[in-house]
């Protein structure tokens, strides 16, 4: 996520891709996982998960994620 908005960051939490893998102990360990940084994870991360698509815009206001209700 730090990339993708032009920055180099050291990652300090281990996420599940998928927040349904926290609930099944064999998907807990073996899961697909992805290294974030703190405040990424904490937040940005977190709102999506709540929300159900990811977050942000092209210039014309529409949203990128294809998941979002817009794009439905």
């Amino acid at each position: 996520m730090c990339l993708e908005d032009g920055r180099v960051t050291p990652a300090t939490v281990c996420d599940h891709v998928d927040p349904k893998d926290k609930l099944d102990p064999e998907l807990f360990f073996t899961g697909k996982k992805a290294s974030l940084c703190g405040p990424h994870h904490n937040s940005t991360k977190q709102r999506m998960e709540k929300r159900g698509h990811g977050i942000g815009h092209d210039a014309s206001g529409l949203p990128l994620d294809p998941n979002h209700p817009w794009n439905r």
